[in-house]
């Protein structure tokens, strides 16, 4: 269900399951009374109260915890068996058929459009069945009616498919500027916070012991700036983003300051965490970094420090501060992580 999906449309998504869940649990029991009651269609009436009931279920688990892909595919399946009932037992002339057309949306509300795509056909094959038999009558004309059908049946899907997928595009676009550092293209401050929180509550014990997060700061930038200037400042940091996507995802390096950058580190321990920080200083002592025509020589000194529970994003960049400044005050071009440092 979440592939592809950006984290705004999956709580989008998961917002509409959980209302939409208590919505057709109430709605199939309010018309499960008027089948008992009024059309007298007691087997109907039957389905929608079991069908209604777990719809009502499937609220209260996600309102207690969280959405899950069961939950997704069980709440489509009793809205479309609820809705398959309607039409193969009540009268076609009562326009029972156009239920069927709330299907497509259905599903690319709650699955990925491709699994839509799946449902769809695999429900339009048995509905085109039963509509070509109850319109095989004097007052309908059986294959057209099924071809019109299918027409529109396949064109709402259609029609939610590009919404979506549109977007989705606009949702990706939105994220990038919110997420992304547009000088670098390493992702920003608002990016990290987000990964504090989902952090914090997806939290596990061996996430404490092997979450690492590496602050880098470029030694004496201001330096450079000053002797060449601000746009080849520019390309200083956009060349030691690079430099670190050699290292890390792109996904896992943001500029977090001027001149700082911050990698996280996840399934590393202590030591290797040190180990990875002095690949990284070393590389970067090496490189010559260009910008028109000028080669410029920088170090970074970097700071390491464990990841714990509960830690807010301003008391990890207490702790991994505390840690750079104590590599900087040993003379800069160092890692130093807690008690241990190590020089070039």
């Amino acid at each position: 269900m979440h592939a592809k999906y950006t984290p705004s449309l999956i709580e989008t998504k998961a917002m509409l399951h959980k209302w939409l869940s208590l919505i057709s649990g109430l709605f199939m029991w309010c018309f499960a009374a008027v089948n008992f009651l009024i059309l007298h269609q007691p087997l109907l009436g039957v389905v929608e109260i079991v069908c209604g009931g777990f719809n009502l279920f499937c609220f209260y688990h996600v309102y207690r915890d969280s959405v899950k892909t069961w939950h997704s595919v069980a709440l489509l399946l009793s809205i479309t068996t609820v809705i398959f009932c309607v039409f193969f037992f009540a009268d076609l002339r009562a326009g029972s058929v156009f239920w069927l057309l709330f299907l497509p949306p259905l599903y690319c509300l709650l699955t990925s459009t491709k699994s839509a795509l799946i449902y769809s056909i695999a429900f339009a094959i048995p509905a085109a069945v039963i509509l070509f038999f109850k319109s095989d009558t004097d007052a309908y004309i059986a294959w057209r009616a099924v071809t019109n059908f299918l027409i529109t049946y396949f064109l709402s899907y259609l029609i939610c498919y590009l919404y979506q997928k549109q977007y989705l595009v606009r949702d990706l676009s939105l994220q990038k500027m919110a997420f992304q550092d547009p000088l670098t293209g390493a992702r920003n401050r608002h990016a990290l916070k987000l990964f504090f929180y989902d952090f914090n509550k997806a939290f596990t014990k061996q996430q404490q012991e092997d979450t690492h997060l590496l602050i880098i700061d470029i030694d004496f930038f201001k330096r450079v700036n000053d002797a060449f200037g601000h746009d080849v400042g520019d390309a200083v940091l956009a060349q030691m983003t690079e430099l670190l996507h050699l290292y890390a995802d792109s996904d896992v390096v943001y500029r977090i300051g001027g001149e700082e950058f911050l990698i996280v580190l996840k399934e590393h321990t202590a030591q290797q965490a040190l180990n990875f920080a002095e690949a990284i200083r070393k590389h970067v002592e090496d490189a010559v970094f260009h910008s028109k025509e000028q080669e410029i020589k920088v170090t970074v000194s970097i700071g390491v420090a464990p990841l714990h529970r509960d830690q807010t994003f301003r008391d990890f960049l207490r702790a991994a501060d505390k840690n750079l400044y104590s590599a900087k005050h040993k003379g800069r071009n160092m890692v130093h992580c807690d008690d241990t440092s190590k020089a070039h």
